[in-house]
């Protein structure tokens, strides 16, 4: 075993020397800042040259340089020479970006990943505090992570930092639709590169308004920031102190509202539960604490994770759309720019997650059948039927066998199978009493999900409304059923609809202009008063993207 191990070690070894290049630049001490630039451009020099044509990166130090072809081509053209210091110093582009780099919080990025330390450290011992000698490798080496950090962070701002199928790391440079050598170019001429990073970023205007957010409250927060919540259980002083301090610099603790401290509290509770979308009770419930529980620094990174999902959005949605934000529970029909109608949504639970997706709404079915998937039938459905065999026939359920027929379920032994093997399947009969209501809207999609009308209405009136088994469950469902078929007015007017809807029957009603729909996950956003609305992370997916990105 150990064997084989090795020899996969030195096979990727060798496969990998055809990748990257290591860092080929030495000590290369001078004493007169005159003599800086020949050694400056030597080692530039023998960097670049020692490259492969393969190689996809090479590292400086512990740094990965990613953007291999951009930089071979931009400093060919540039003669190997420096782009961004003389003479020791930095010049005025060098200054300009390394600045930019230095604030990339501003954008919503992170300034480590632009080699930010690393640069301001080899800049900082490039001379010998006693010899007074300069190192010229220092300023080769801090030249060429600048050039690095320029295409790097430029791909960022456009794109992003993320596969979009996974949600993991990817440098995505190959997918830009912009020259970046030109852009490069151009913008070290001019030294414009605030105006050529504001030009990269996204042009939706929820972006736009989640960064003048980030802006606000990183001014408030990181200067008087605060840490987790302790422990109620363990020391309910401390909690209470701590809980009032958090509430006031998040400017939901009001001293000027009549009431003692309790009731100042609860209020400020209240109004915190409200910009969360919470039930507002006042009350420390288990869907408020762990919203209570971020700190001011992870409340920063919800903004600019929000932002990072921007990247990876289209410059645009069709003008005629419906949009679902899960973490929302809402959607909204968009028409030419404006909100047609909007409703309430219950999405699917934690463990049963309702799906990112892009699609098109086809047809609306009338009265329709609930067909059971397996793991619900299995696992929810026959560990009833195993007590009592009347749970179907009280639901309104058909038993479907091997042959596509309806089956007698008081002559199925139900308790020969089990969440692994059940040969049969349910279907539960149209009517008001069915679990997807009396309306049904039909999606293409691989994950099997449609969006409903339902039997269960009291669950809109709940606050957090994560319910259901992956479809959505839709409040105002006629609304919805009125827009689509407003195209076919001549063919199938609306009282056709409603005509249909009295009869009670099984109808499908085919769109004549199909509705596209898209599933997201905005756990931030700005609403029309200027607000920011925080959204509890009903998924984890902040918490698994905070892991990857920070």
């Amino acid at each position: 075993m150990k064997y084989g191990l090795a020899i996969f070690l030195l096979l990727l070894c060798l496969t990998s020397c055809n990748r990257c290049a290591t860092d080929k630049s030495k000590t290369d001490l001078v004493q007169s800042p005159d003599d800086i630039q020949g050694h400056v451009t030597k080692d530039i020099t023998h960097q670049i040259e020692a490259l492969s044509d393969t190689a996809s990166f090479f590292w400086i130090g512990k740094c990965k340089i990613r953007a291999v072809k951009q930089l071979r081509h931009v400093y060919q053209i540039n003669k190997k020479e420096s782009f961004w210091s003389y003479r020791g110093k930095l010049n005025i582009q060098g200054d300009s970006l390394l600045f930019l780099l230095r604030n990339a919080r501003e954008f919503g990025l992170i300034p480590r990943d632009y080699f930010v330390p690393q640069i301001d450290s080899l800049l900082r011992t490039a001379q010998d505090p006693k010899t007074k000698k300069f190192n010229a490798a220092n300023y080769a080496r801090a030249d060429l992570l600048l050039t690095d950090a320029f295409f790097v962070f430029a791909t960022h701002l456009k794109i992003g930092r993320l596969r979009i199928d996974t949600a993991l790391p990817a440098f995505r440079i190959s997918e830009m639709r912009i020259n970046l050598d030109s852009l490069f170019t151009i913008t070290h001429k001019n030294g414009k590169y605030r105006a050529c990073f504001d030009s990269l970023e996204p042009k939706q205007e929820q972006y736009r308004l989640l960064k003048a957010q980030l802006a606000r409250y990183r001014m408030m927060w990181e200067k008087n920031p605060w840490d987790s919540l302790p422990l109620i259980q363990k020391d309910t002083v401390a909690f209470y102190r701590a809980l009032k301090n958090m509430l006031c610099k998040t400017l939901d603790y009001d001293s000027t509202v009549s009431g003692n401290d309790s009731v100042k509290l609860s209020k400020a509770i209240k109004k915190f539960q409200k910009r969360y979308f919470l039930e507002q009770d006042g009350k420390l419930g288990k869907n408020t604490m762990p919203v209570l529980r971020l700190t001011s620094e992870q409340r920063i990174r919800q903004i600019e994770m929000n932002m990072e999902r921007w990247r990876q959005e289209p410059a645009r949605y069709p003008k005629r759309c419906m949009l679902v934000n899960i973490p929302q529970y809402q959607m909204k029909v968009m028409d030419d720019d404006t909100v047609y109608m909007e409703s309430k949504i219950v999405v699917g639970q934690p463990e049963k997650p309702t799906p990112l997706l892009e699609s098109q709404v086809i047809y609306i079915m009338l009265y329709p059948y609930w067909n059971v998937p397996f793991s619900i039938a299995s696992k929810e459905i026959l560990p009833v039927l195993k007590r009592d065999t009347s749970y179907l026939r009280k639901k309104n359920f058909d038993v479907i066998d091997m042959n596509g027929e309806i089956a007698d379920p008081t002559k199925i032994n139900w308790k020969r199978y089990t969440e692994h093997y059940l040969p049969y399947r349910f279907r539960q009969r149209e009517g008001e009493d069915n679990s997807l209501g009396i309306m049904k809207f039909n999606f293409n999609n691989k994950f099997g999900v449609y969006m409903h009308d339902t039997n269960s209405k009291r669950y809109f009136k709940r606050d957090v409304r994560a319910l259901s088994h992956g479809c959505m469950r839709l409040e105002n469902y006629m609304d919805l059923a009125k827009y689509l078929i407003r195209l076919d007015s001549v063919k199938y007017p609306v009282d056709s609809l409603l005509t249909d809807i009295m009869k009670e029957k099984q109808k499908q009603i085919n769109i004549k202009k199909p509705l596209p729909i898209y599933t997201k996950y905005f756990t931030a956003l700005v609403d029309d008063s200027g607000t920011l609305n925080l959204f509890m992370d009903i998924y984890r997916r902040d918490e698994g993207m905070e892991k990857v990105l920070y």
